[in-house]
């Protein structure tokens, strides 16, 4: 199990408790997961670097320790969580909708643009293959996601950054940021988002998702008798 309390809120969409993520234990589950993903990125898109740059081909980089290091909602999105998928929504959906919108209608889009393209990627990570009919076996081997989480998730993180937008400058905000140390404003950053951060990370947690991506990973691990 890759959180250490259980999460009794039910799969369905409407089954989705607000009041749960500032639960201590949904918190706490949160960021173990978040760190884990970050983890995971990172390490995966060192690999792809590394492969790119033996090829010849200079990669942008995946991640740049949001968790720890960012200094605002929009620095943590814009600047260093999954810099790839970043730079594909800016090219493809924040600059167009930007030449006729105001700069929050453009980051709306985007993320509602990321959040319905994670949704299409439930459907292919989990898509059951020829072995996993679904009806025969039963989750973690076959599961099937919850569609419209995701969504709500990156919509929730739209609305972080308008309030960014709106009330960033203010006196206090530039006070934390101007005598607080990095990593503790970075994780109040963070802390805006974890609390509806399963909506994003349930689908991965209560499949056999971290069991595959464990592979990459060194593991200590008990051996049974």
């Amino acid at each position: 199990d890759y959180q250490p309390y259980s999460n009794n809120e039910g799969t369905n969409l409407l089954d989705i408790n607000i009041l749960t993520g500032f639960s201590r234990q949904q918190l706490i589950n949160n960021t173990l997961t978040a760190i884990f993903f970050q983890v995971q990125l990172t390490t995966f898109g060192f690999g792809l670097n590394l492969f790119t740059a033996l090829c010849g081909v200079q990669q942008t980089p995946f991640m740049l320790n949001p968790i720890f290091e960012s200094s605002s909602p929009s620095d943590f999105w814009g600047r260093r969580w999954n810099l790839v998928v970043h730079g594909i929504l800016k090219r493809g959906v924040y600059k167009p909708v930007r030449t006729k919108y105001s700069r929050l209608t453009a980051s709306m889009a985007a993320f509602v643009a990321s959040g319905l393209f994670h949704e299409w990627l439930l459907s292919i990570v989990f898509y059951p293959d020829s072995e996993e009919h679904i009806g025969s076996c039963s989750p973690p081997i076959c599961y099937l996601p919850t569609y419209g989480r995701t969504t709500l998730f990156f919509i929730w993180n739209a609305i972080l950054i308008g309030l960014e937008y709106a009330i960033g400058g203010a006196a206090i905000f530039q006070l934390f940021k101007k005598h607080l140390p990095l990593t503790l404003v970075s994780l109040l950053v963070a802390s805006t988002a974890l609390p509806m951060a399963h909506w994003f990370t349930h689908d991965y947690v209560r499949s056999d998702f971290f069991e595959d991506a464990q592979i990459g990973f060194p593991l200590i691990v008990r051996v049974l008798d």
